[in-house]
């Protein structure tokens, strides 16, 4: 983050919130416009990126599929899909063929953009900042226009599923004449509506309200080590070293995972080495800006690991409900 004196917890905070943002008006690269014509660069690229991952690791197994025995990547993509398969199987009671790989894409698209939020906070910030990119969000499912935008593409496509399955004579009867009867149309529309807008928002919102708190928390913790790093400008040599010493601290990590509990070997770098880092980052030894990197990542391995249940499990439900209102727009009430 590059700033002109001392940097606040305030302002650092609001840095990595900030989107970078095209006005596609004056196509102009703006700040925090909450304009109708605006476009969240990174949510966009970071989105389309992932979806591309997806279909660079599962497309070529999928071609190259055999009825042998699945060795390496391909017997890992086959457990997968199989999963995913029992899933549909169990929510979705029709025949379709486009609904378990569309749940599939669902799952690991999610996913994908869920695991960005395990990535240090000033990782790819910093290395953006030294390319000359003010401002970078990496976790596109912490947006809430990326949210709801792919729960309105579930309600679109649940809507034309229906009328795909039952027709429109039989959609309109259920809309119109269910629950109450043919004497109370206005009412039962009425709860129709209510009912099929309610899916879009809770789909969109739960995935945003769960991954946003967790960037906030991952944030918060990156704070607790501004006055280990406190640059007036990041140069790429204070990015190079920010990344050094992110390196380090996950050397320091792996230490301690790897002791296994022996106090020597898993306890001793986690005393010596953030001492060391702290020191020559406070008394100008070492780059500041690597201090903060250091314990960034340290601070962050905790709750990570937690995270990583909010990913799966996010990404889990998404797909679930995405099956079930597909099932529930093709049977018949």
């Amino acid at each position: 983050m590059a700033a002109e004196g001392p940097i606040t917890s305030g302002a650092y905070i609001l840095h990595h919130l900030t989107y970078l943002q095209l006005d596609l008006k004056t196509w102009k690269i703006v700040e925090n416009s909450q304009n109708f014509w605006v476009l969240n660069i990174d949510s966009v690229f970071f989105s389309v990126v992932l979806g591309l991952l997806f279909v660079f690791l599962f497309w070529p197994v999928a071609r190259r599929a055999s009825s042998g025995v699945p060795k390496g990547w391909q017997n890992f993509v086959e457990v997968c899909t199989e999963f995913v398969d029992g899933q549909v199987k169990d929510a979705f009671h029709q025949k379709s063929k486009f609904v378990a790989p569309m749940a599939l894409l669902i799952f690991f698209w999610v996913l994908f953009m869920n695991i960005m939020d395990l990535l240090p906070v000033d990782s790819l910030p910093t290395a953006a900042e030294a390319m000359g990119i003010g401002h970078l969000r990496i976790l596109p499912s912490s947006d809430p226009n990326v949210t709801l935008s792919m729960s309105l593409t579930v309600f679109l496509l649940c809507f034309w599923y229906s009328f795909y399955c039952k027709g429109f004579k039989l959609v309109a009867k259920e809309a119109l004449f269910h629950p109450f009867g043919k004497w109370l149309m206005p009412v039962n529309f009425v709860l129709k509506v209510v009912e099929e807008l309610s899916k879009p928002l809770s789909l969109g919102l739960r995935l945003f309200g769960n991954m946003y708190a967790g960037e906030v928390i991952f944030i918060l913790l990156a704070a607790l080590t501004l006055r280990y790093s406190a640059p007036a400008h990041i140069a790429p040599i204070t990015a190079t070293a920010f990344f050094v010493f992110a390196a380090l601290a996950l050397v320091t990590v792996g230490l301690v995972a790897y002791g296994k509990g022996a106090w020597l070997r898993a306890w001793l770098p986690l005393l010596i080495l953030p001492a060391v880092i702290a020191a020559g980052s406070i008394f100008g030894f070492l780059p500041a800006i690597g201090g903060g990197a250091y314990f960034q990542i340290l601070f962050a391995t905790g709750w990570g690991i937690f995270h990583w249940l909010i990913i799966g499990l996010q990404a889990y439900i998404f797909m679930v409900l995405t099956v079930a209102y597909l099932s529930m727009a093709a049977e018949h009430h």
